[in-house]
C-alpha cells in the first residue's frame, strides 16, 4: 500500500528519505483515489505537521497546492485548509511563502461561495493572529479572496488590510506591501486611487529600510494600472524624492526602472523634465550600481527624447563620463568610474539614431574611437572594446557605407588583428551588421577575408561564430555570393594536414552542417558532399568521423526531397560504413541518420 509506505519513509532516520517522501504525496494520493485522499492522507499530513522538520514541510507545503484534481476537484479544495493554516503559521518563511503560494493556488480552483465561506474565513483568523507569522501570511491572500467579495462586504476586507499595512511589526508591514501590486490589480479603479495610494505614500516612507525598499518595485508594477494624470499625482512626489532616499537599493531600482516609470507618467510629466532626474542617477549618484542601472538605460531613454536635448543636456555627460581615469584603481581593486564607462560604451552608438548622421560622425563617433583606443590594462579595456563593436549596428545603420568606410572602418580593420582573441571574436560578430548596411561591394573588399580568417581561428569560439555567420551571409548576399566568396576556404581546410589540421577538417564540415539548409541542392551534391563530407568520412581522427556524419544526416535532409537518388546512391552508403565504425559515438550518430 503507498500510503503504508508513505507513512514508514516519513519516519525514516535519513531526513532525505523523509523529503522524497513528502514530494511524492501528490503521486500517493492519486494512487489512494479521491475519498481516501480526503479522509486519510490530508487528516494524517495535518496531524503531523508539527513533528516535521522545515524540509519536511516545505515539500509538503509545495505539494498540496497540487492536491487538488487527487482529492476530487475544486468542490472539496476547502479540505487542504487546515493543514496550509498550519503550515502558513509556520516560522520559517519558507515554509509560510510555500503555503502561501499553494493556498493562492488551491483558491483559483474554488469555487466562489466556497472561497468566501472557507477562504476567507481563513483570511480573518490569520489576520487576527496574536503571532506575526500568521500575519505575514494572511497578506498574501487578499489579492485571491477579494475578487469573489460581494461589493457591499468589500470595505471591510480592506479594512483588514490595512490593519497589516499599519502593523507594529515591520515584517508584517513589509508583507502587506509586498502584495499590494497584487491587491490593486483586483481593487475598483476608485479604491486604488483613494485608498491604496495613501497606504503607498504612507508605507514608502516608513521608519524600517525593510519596509520601503519595496516602493519603487511596487511603483513599476502599479503604474500600469492607472492613466498618466493618475500616476504623476499619486507617484510623481514620491518618485522625485526617491533621488534623495538613503536606501541605495531604491535608487538602483529608479534607474532600472526609470523609462518605464517617467513613461507612465507622460505627458503629464513631460519625460524632457526628467532628464536632470536622470543625469543624476547617472552621473553624481554615489552608488556605482545606481549609475550602471542608469548607464543600461542610456538608448532607451534617448529613444524617447528630441535630438536636440540629447545634443545639448545628455551628450555632454556622457563624454565626461567616457573620459578614462587619469589615476587607475589600485592594484587588485575595481576602478567604479571604469564599470560605468563599460556601460555607457555598450550604450552609446544607440544614440546614432536620435541625433542623426552629421551629429554622429562629430559628436558620437570620437567617443566610439576614445573606448576603441583604450589603454588600460587588464580584462576591462578588453571589456570596452567588445561592448563597443557588439553594439554598433544603429551607429553603422546610421552613418551609412560611405561615412562607415571612412570613418569606422580603419578601426575594425584593426581589431579584426588584435591579440586578445575576444576582440576578435566581437568583430566577427559584427560581421553580419556590416553585410546588412554596407553592402556586398564594401563587404568583399574590407570585410570578406575577415571572415574567411576566421573559419581558420586558432581559438574555438571564434571559428564557431565564423560558421554562424555563413547561413545571415548567405542570405544577405544570395548563393552564389557564399560559393565564390567563401567556399573556397572551406575547401581548402578539408584538405588540411598536421597535426593541428584535424580542426580545421572539423571546421570545414561544420560548415557544411550550417550551410545545407541555405545552399542549392546542386552545390550540395556537386561540391560540399563529393568533395568534403566524403573524403573526410574516411578521416582517421574520430571527431572528424563525428563531424562527417553530423553533416551528412544534414545534407541528406535538405536533398531528401529534391534529389531522392543522390542521398540513396551517395549518402546512406557513407553512413552506412560509419554505421560499422569501431568508435561508438560515431556508429551511434550513423545509425540515427539512417532511421
Amino acid at each position: 500500500d503507498a500510503f503504508g509506505l508513505l507513512k514508514e519513509e516519513l519516519k525514516s532516520e535519513d531526513i532525505q528519505d523523509q523529503v522524497n517522501a513528502a514530494r511524492r504525496v501528490n503521486t500517493i494520493a492519486l494512487g489512494m483515489g479521491e475519498d481516501r485522499a480526503r479522509g486519510e492522507l490530508i487528516p494524517f499530513l495535518r496531524q503531523r505537521v508539527d513533528e516535521y522538520t522545515d524540509e519536511i514541510l516545505l515539500a509538503i507545503a509545495e505539494a498540496a497546492g497540487g492536491l487538488v484534481k487527487a482529492i476530487g476537484g475544486g468542490e472539496h479544495a476547502h479540505m487542504l485548509i487546515p493543514l496550509l493554516e498550519a503550515l502558513a503559521e509556520k516560522e520559517e518563511t519558507i515554509v509560510r511563502q510555500k503555503a502561501v503560494e499553494s493556498l493562492v493556488q488551491v483558491g483559483k480552483q474554488m469555487p466562489a461561495s466556497t472561497l468566501q465561506s472557507e477562504m476567507k474565513e481563513l483570511l480573518k483568523r490569520l489576520s487576527g493572529g496574536d503571532f506575526f507569522p500568521s500575519r505575514i501570511s494572511a497578506a498574501g491572500l487578499f489579492a485571491t479572496v477579494y475578487p469573489s467579495t460581494p461589493p457591499a462586504m468589500r470595505a471591510p476586507l480592506r479594512k483588514l488590510y490595512e490593519q497589516l499595512a499599519k502593523d507594529e511589526m515591520p515584517m508584517v508591514r513589509s508583507a502587506a506591501f509586498a502584495h499590494m501590486p497584487a491587491l490593486a490589480a483586483v481593487v475598483e479603479r476608485e479604491v486604488l486611487t483613494a485608498e491604496l495610494s495613501p497606504l503607498f505614500n504612507e508605507l514608502s516612507q516608513d521608519m524600517q529600510e525593510s519596509v520601503r525598499e519595496l516602493a519603487v518595485d511596487n511603483m513599476e508594477k502599479m503604474v500600469s494600472l492607472l492613466s498618466p494624470e493618475e500616476a504623476a499625482r499619486i507617484f510623481g512626489s514620491f518618485f522625485d524624492n526617491v533621488q534623495m532616499e538613503k536606501c541605495s537599493s531604491m535608487r538602483v531600482n529608479k534607474a532600472k526602472h526609470f523609462v518605464k516609470l517617467v513613461s507612465a507618467m507622460s505627458p503629464a510629466r513631460p519625460l524632457r523634465d526628467q532628464v536632470p532626474a536622470y543625469i543624476h542617477l547617472l552621473s553624481t549618484d554615489s552608488e556605482v550600481e545606481v549609475r550602471n542601472a542608469a548607464a543600461a538605460n542610456l538608448g532607451l531613454f534617448c529613444a524617447k527624447l528630441d535630438s536636440a536635448t540629447v545634443k545639448s543636456q545628455i551628450l555632454p555627460v556622457i563624454k565626461e563620463l567616457a573620459q578614462p581615469e587619469e589615476q587607475p584603481a589600485a592594484q587588485g581593486g575595481a576602478n567604479p568610474n571604469q564599470q560605468v564607462r563599460e556601460s555607457i560604451a555598450e550604450n552609446v552608438c544607440s544614440l546614432a539614431a536620435v541625433i542623426g548622421r552629421e551629429p554622429a560622425i562629430s559628436e558620437l563617433l570620437p567617443l566610439v574611437k576614445l573606448f576603441f583606443a583604450d589603454e588600460q590594462d587588464g580584462t576591462a579595456s578588453i571589456e570596452i572594446r567588445r561592448k563597443v563593436l557588439r553594439s554598433v549596428a544603429p551607429l553603422v545603420e546610421t552613418l551609412g557605407a560611405e561615412a562607415c568606410d571612412m570613418h569606422l572602418m580603419p578601426e575594425v580593420l584593426k581589431m579584426a588583428d588584435d591579440t586578445q582573441w575576444r576582440v576578435r571574436l566581437s568583430v566577427v560578430e559584427t560581421l553580419p551588421v556590416y553585410a546588412r548596411h554596407l553592402g556586398m561591394d564594401m563587404f568583399n573588399a574590407r570585410l570578406k577575408d575577415i571572415q574567411a580568417r576566421a573559419l581558420s581561428d586558432s581559438v574555438a569560439h571564434i571559428r564557431e561564430r565564423a560558421i554562424l555567420n555563413l547561413s545571415e551571409l548567405s542570405k544577405e548576399f544570395g548563393d552564389e555570393w557564399m560559393k565564390d566568396a567563401i567556399l573556397p576556404s572551406v575547401q581548402e581546410a578539408a584538405k588540411g594536414s598536421g597535426p593541428a589540421s584535424y580542426l580545421g577538417r572539423i571546421t570545414s564540415l561544420q560548415a557544411v552542417s550550417a550551410l545545407a539548409a541555405t545552399m542549392p541542392g546542386g552545390v550540395l551534391s556537386e561540391v560540399l558532399v563529393p568533395q568534403i563530407c566524403v573524403p573526410l568520412a574516411r578521416d582517421r581522427v574520430v571527431n572528424v568521423r563525428i563531424a562527417a556524419a553530423e553533416a551528412l544526416i544534414k545534407c541528406a535532409e535538405k536533398l531528401q526531397g529534391e534529389n531522392p537518388a543522390f542521398v540513396k546512391d551517395c549518402i546512406r552508403p557513407i553512413l552506412v560504413d560509419l554505421g560499422q565504425d569501431p568508435d561508438p559515438d560515431v556508429k551511434y550518430l550513423a545509425e540515427a541518420g539512417l532511421a
